[in-house]
């Protein structure tokens, strides 16, 4: 094949994709207020056939708004004691209200397209005095778990790292937080499955392969960056299972002034998983699952909150899921387990958290690499492997953490957050030496071998935070200290090379192979200090944040288990965001930036295990929200900067250069009409490669970045059929690069979802079937090229589960 050659976008190609954006986004955002008064007009008289069970009426309220997706407020304090019976009937949302807000002195009040509940006004005699009730409340605290938006798929805040729980439309950053229902609607198996419906953050791996990574804005997110509470390291290495969780935040930049240091580093965005809490209503609840061809599943998911004023909770979950996957010579088996107590009192909040995970995945979903030189060959069929059958990835994962936080007043709330982790993995693979395409004909080397590693981590989190006025200036601060220690240790050993094709690969016999001790291979330690202030003016609409972190990274070099070097590094990382609210809408912009690790060469390149040196990525980024009450839109510009780096043909990871990824990101989410919820958007990103060897590569395209990324997942409520919602999906990618010098990709594709659920009562428990079918049509494609290899898509694959609250 000839290598194509490349040549510079013209001027007025440029001059009129940027005019085709600002018209775009222009009339987008023009066409928000006319769209925000037709839906109030039609949502006005709907009728809603609401399922409220009788119990508090802080519960109840919650559940009337995620019924009739109405953004709803209140005071937990002035709904604290008070109950209401059951109301289940056909009622328009104001009726609703008013019987659940009745002798309970609250009344509903409308604020910007959103409800308010506030006290009654009192009548009072001129002969008597109104009895004062003063009763002590627990004050709301950044930690506290947010609202959910309208429509219960998204939360209404999302987690900006030291600075606690922020209101969307109040940050100055990307940011969005999905809720647990939308992970139990979407019948999620992995991290994947939740975050998957952002353009701007898609899976890089194959569904079944041996690990999962995100890509935010272009740039590689691995499992082992991502938080759990705030802190980095507990995750399991390959696969998150979302079961533990209630909410999964992303934010969007390279964010370490608010999140610190993450091992191996975070440019392209941060992902953190907020651990499930028992709530005031007890929850019995278990799901029966079924994923074709045979897997079988079951979660048990149960809370409870005891003692005065509910302070103490606990929420046990446990899952057990097993059988063979749609894909050929292939199965998967996932236990896992956690257990989450606290409490909750009027100055002190304390929390434990015990979690493990124990999985295997028998003829795995291999990445593939290749030789320059060749067109690409077409994917295989999605459902048939040319993996062996006794080619396995097996990994057992285990954590515990626990923070502690006292209120001493509003200006200062101290804390303090601890965990630890360990985990193990082992794989048996016949490419050991990787599987390397050879020509377009689907050919492949590879080589038989396993690998046996370890990790144990310890790490910490203090910190000081307020809220204070100086004059007509308020100030909200924050002050952290951070400290991470992660060893690990592993080895491969290899076995004969082979030869196969990836469109008839038979099952080859089993080979053996033998390990002896395993070498440590890595001592990573990261200390960081950071002060961060939002200084509100003009009462709080306009939001000045300012902060800066100190990181100091210590990362040691191996070589057979000795070690021979270390890079040691640190950095003053600053951020600078500003926000100003105009009504409904909020502009802002900011700039930030984070020292990470380098890259690590993957296990099949000829440097595996080696760290690159460590590297500062920069963000700019501008951007608009738009909060119409029911639902919000979002635009964001910006630029991203890191080293570039890619596999050379020595198989050799290196860095060359640098690449940065300009984008436009326009986003939707909520229930824009009555019973229609939207989630998801468009992600424009141009991915040129700087500053290279000579260069040689400058203008072209980055490895593995679509041009153009689309996502929408939307449901719709059957008012005909009462508890009946039909769901859907549409994920677009546009092609992508396979090697820096633009002469090797992989095509676009384009996959439709499509599933039902039903919600009803069942011997007066709730029940809820659901039923999704992913990539409907069957469509055979290559899901991604990263790091040098390429990943197979998901077949046709059948979900179905039945949920009951008993």
């Amino acid at each position: 094949m000839q290598a194509r050659t490349h040549r510079k976008k013209p001027s007025l190609k440029r001059q009129l994709s940027a005019a085709f954006h600002t018209v775009l986004l222009t009339g987008f955002a023009s066409s928000l207020t006319l769209t925000s008064a037709v839906t109030a007009y039609a949502e006005e008289s709907q009728v809603f056939d609401f399922q409220l069970p009788a119990g508090t009426l802080g519960d109840a309220l919650n559940t009337l708004a995620r019924q009739s997706a109405i953004s709803l407020t209140f005071d937990a304090a002035q709904v604290k004691g008070k109950s209401v019976p059951a109301l289940k009937k056909q009622l328009t949302r104001d009726q609703a209200l008013q019987q659940l807000l009745k002798d309970t002195g609250l009344q509903a009040r409308p604020a910007n397209g959103a409800v308010i509940i506030v006290p009654r006004p009192v009548t009072q005699h001129t002969d008597t005095l109104p009895e004062v009730a003063v009763q002590a409340s627990r004050s709301h605290s950044p930690s506290d778990l947010p609202e959910v938006f309208a429509g219960g798929q998204v939360a209404k805040a999302s987690r900006m790292g030291i600075m606690g729980n922020v209101d969307i439309f109040k940050t100055p950053f990307s940011t969005q937080s999905f809720t647990e229902e939308f992970a139990l609607d979407q019948q999620a198996r992995r991290l994947a499955d939740i975050v998957a419906v952002d353009p701007s953050v898609r899976s890089a791996m194959a569904e079944y392969g041996d690990s999962e990574t995100y890509h935010i804005r272009g740039f590689p997110l691995f499992t082992n960056q991502v938080g759990i509470n705030g802190l980095y390291g507990m995750t399991e290495l390959r696969r998150i299972a979302p079961d533990f969780y209630e909410r999964v935040d992303v934010l969007k930049g390279p964010a370490s002034m608010l999140n610190g240091s993450s091992p191996f580093g975070v440019t392209g965005g941060n992902i953190n998983l907020v651990s499930k809490r028992a709530g005031d209503t007890p929850l019995n609840r278990f799901t029966a699952s079924y994923i074709s061809d045979s897997q079988f599943g079951g979660h048990l998911d149960l809370g409870r909150r005891f003692g005065e004023d509910n302070a103490w909770g606990v929420r046990l979950n446990a899952l057990a899921r097993e059988g063979d996957t749609p894909i050929s010579r292939q199965s998967d088996r996932m236990y896992i387990g956690s257990l989450a107590v606290d409490y909750r009192g009027e100055k002190l909040t304390a929390s434990f958290d015990l979690a493990s995970q124990d999985r295997l995945t028998k003829g795995y979903s291999a990445n593939i690499q290749y030789n320059p030189g060749f067109a690409l060959p077409r994917a295989p069929q999605n459902d048939k492997n040319f993996v062996n059958d006794w080619e396995f990835f097996k990994g057992d994962s285990h954590y515990w953490m626990t923070k502690i936080e006292y209120e001493f007043n509003p200006a200062l709330t101290a804390y303090i957050n601890y965990g630890q982790a360990k985990g193990n993995e082992e794989y048996f693979y016949a490419g050991a030496t990787a599987r390397v395409l050879v020509n377009s004909a689907g050919n492949f080397t590879a080589g038989v071998g396993g690998y046996r590693g370890y990790y144990e981590v310890d790490t910490y989190e203090v910190g000081l935070r307020g809220q204070m006025q100086l004059g007509s200036v308020s100030n909200n601060y924050a002050l952290t200290y951070t400290d991470f220690d992660r060893t690990a240790g592993g080895l491969t050993v290899r076995g004969a090379n082979y030869t196969g094709n990836i469109y008839q690969s038979p099952n080859l016999p089993k080979p053996t192979v033998n390990y002896g001790a395993i070498p440590q291979n890595g001592d990573l330690q990261l200390h960081s200090v950071g002060l961060v202030n939002t200084f509100g003016f003009l009462e709080d609409n306009l939001l000045l944040t300012l902060g800066a972190r100190h990181q100091s990274l210590y990362s040691g070099i191996f070589t057979s288990g000795v070690k021979t070097n270390a890079y040691d590094e640190s950095k003053v990382t600053p951020t600078a965001a500003l926000l100003a609210k105009l009504g409904n809408y909020s502009v802002y912009g900011n700039y930030s930036e984070g020292l990470s690790q380098g890259s690590v060469a993957p296990n099949t390149a000829a440097n595996a295990g080696e760290s690159l040196p460590p590297f500062v990525a920069k963000q700019q980024e501008v951007g608009v929200k738009y909060n119409a009450g029911t639902f919000g839109v979002t635009a964001a510009v910006f630029q991203i900067t890191q080293p570039s780096t890619f596999t050379n043909a020595a198989r050799r990871l290196v860095a060359d250069g640098e690449q940065r990824n300009r984008g436009l990101e326009l986003s939707t989410f909520g229930q824009p009409f009555s019973g229609v919820r939207l989630l998801g958007g468009v992600t424009f990103i141009d991915p040129e490669q700087t500053k290279t060897l000579n260069g040689v590569n400058d203008g072209k395209d980055a490895v593995g970045v679509p041009k153009v990324s689309v996502v929408i997942n939307a449901e719709y409520d059957m008012f005909a059929i009462p508890g009946l919602t039909l769901t859907g999906r549409i994920s677009s990618f546009g092609e992508a690069q396979a090697d820096v010098a633009n002469t090797q990709s992989i095509p676009g594709w384009t996959t439709f979802d499509a599933g039902a659920r039903y919600a009803t009562q069942i011997s007066g428990n709730k029940v809820t079937f659901r039923a999704n079918i992913m990539n409907l049509a069957n469509k055979d494609y290559w899901n991604s090229v990263s790091r040098s290899f390429i990943t197979m898509g998901a077949p046709r694959t059948a979900l179905i589960s039945a949920t009951i609250d008993f």
